[in-house]
């Protein structure tokens, strides 16, 4: 698949039809020809990029309508713009006729691939539906894959993974299917579409025209790469597969022969005062000592980072987020006898400082306003827990499963 603007064909239309698109030939619009998009609204420059690019275009009474709900025909034709694909397959669909305005675009979409006949029930396409945020990944991942194989092997590992943790609310909260994971962790990973400021991916919600033109222009930069140039993909693939961030997303590497994955999930007793069994389950660092330079460093930053946040005070420390399971030996064990049984640096007693952040994404973390909480005696309980980690030079740390299995780290 080229990453190639191809020309506009002419479309002829049967007497009676209307065309929803102004069609205008290159450099002859911008976003200024729109009376509907003002140079201050927040989309301007990308409308007229788009625009520019004879992408995306305007309506015939002048305006772009940019909050109207993006349809299924219009993102059809929108991303064949974006290929020089000359292959046609012929639409099975009964509600898209021949003389339909989008009936190329929609054949060239099932021959590139971003159109894939088995997603639609009953040969309908309904063209005039608006587009879900869920449907739009999945064209847009399908559409990157075909690009590169690499795409493809990427999302299979993120969707199946034993460890995938998706940095969206919807993860703990429910609301996206497993089926997805794949898709919305190229488009995470990309950049090409992120989730909203309550953590949220809306997978179920519409995209507006000027949401959109924001999308194309990342896709469009996307392809231009190669996957291992996104960190945050190579992240959400190694904690998909490890458990953890760390070879991604900091300097440390490993210390010994253990993996990270060697120790999830395996009994470590809480053994000076036998307070109960401590599990790993997933480790996340963040590097940064500033709320912008965490979310720059990490695909994860924004799952457990928040302005209340206390970050690294400097750069020999790194911040860790650790999902942790334990196991109460006791009828009543508090959250201080399970402090008082920690053994490791790795297993810490401090849950998710900001607790709005925790909130949007569902995150299960010790609460100190209700630190005399029991345990229940032979339940098992999940929970994150957050503390800052030696990150100096040289240093290195480790622990060790009741089994002998072991995991260390070193930092270069």
């Amino acid at each position: 698949m080229k990453n190639l603007l191809k020309p506009f064909a002419k479309v002829t239309l049967a007497a009676g039809l209307s065309l929803p698109f102004l069609f205008i030939t290159h450099g002859e619009a911008n976003a200024t020809t729109f009376k509907d998009v003002k140079n201050s609204h927040w989309a301007y420059s990308n409308i007229d990029q788009v625009v520019k690019q004879n992408l995306v275009a305007g309506y015939q009474d002048g305006t772009f309508k940019p909050s109207n709900n993006v349809t299924r025909a219009e993102f059809a034709t929108f991303l064949s713009r974006m290929f020089d694909g000359t292959d046609r397959v012929a639409e099975p669909f009964t509600d898209v006729a021949d003389t339909h305005w989008a009936k190329d675009a929609i054949e060239e979409g099932l021959s590139l691939g971003f159109i894939q006949e088995s997603d639609f029930k009953n040969n309908k396409f309904e063209p005039n539906k608006a587009m879900t945020r869920q449907e739009i990944a999945k064209w847009l991942a399908n559409g990157l894959m075909v690009t590169n194989g690499e795409y493809g092997t990427i999302a299979n590992e993120i969707q199946n993974g034993e460890y995938t943790l998706l940095p969206v609310a919807e993860y703990y909260k429910g609301g996206l299917s497993k089926s997805e994971y794949g898709n919305v962790g190229l488009m995470l990973g990309t950049g090409i579409m992120s989730g909203f400021e309550d953590g949220s991916f809306k997978a179920e919600g519409n995209t507006t025209r000027a949401e959109v033109a924001t999308i194309l222009i990342r896709f469009d930069e996307a392809m231009k790469k190669k996957p291992t140039d996104f960190k945050g993909l190579n992240e959400l693939v190694e904690v998909a597969t490890t458990g953890t961030n760390m070879l991604s997303a900091t300097k440390y590497v490993k210390w010994g022969e253990g993996e990270f994955s060697n120790i999830i999930g395996k009994p470590h007793t809480l053994s000076r005062n036998n307070a109960g069994v401590a599990t790993m389950e997933r480790m996340i660092f963040v590097e940064g000592t500033t709320l912008q330079a965490a979310l720059n460093n990490s695909v994860y930053a924004k799952m457990f980072v928040g302005k209340n946040t206390r970050l690294a005070p400097d750069s020999d420390t790194i911040s860790l987020f650790v999902e942790t399971g334990f196991t109460s030996n006791h009828e009543k064990t508090t959250i201080d006898a399970y402090t008082n049984g920690q053994t490791s640096s790795f297993i810490r007693n401090t849950g998710i400082q900001d607790k709005s952040v925790a909130k949007n994404y569902g995150l299960t973390t010790l609460d100190a306003d209700n630190w005399g909480v029991f345990f229940k005696k032979g339940q098992k309980v999940k929970f994150w827990t957050e503390s800052w980690f030696d990150y100096s030079k040289g240093t290195s740390d480790g622990i060790t499963a009741d089994d002998g299995s072991r995991f260390g780290l070193q930092r270069k």
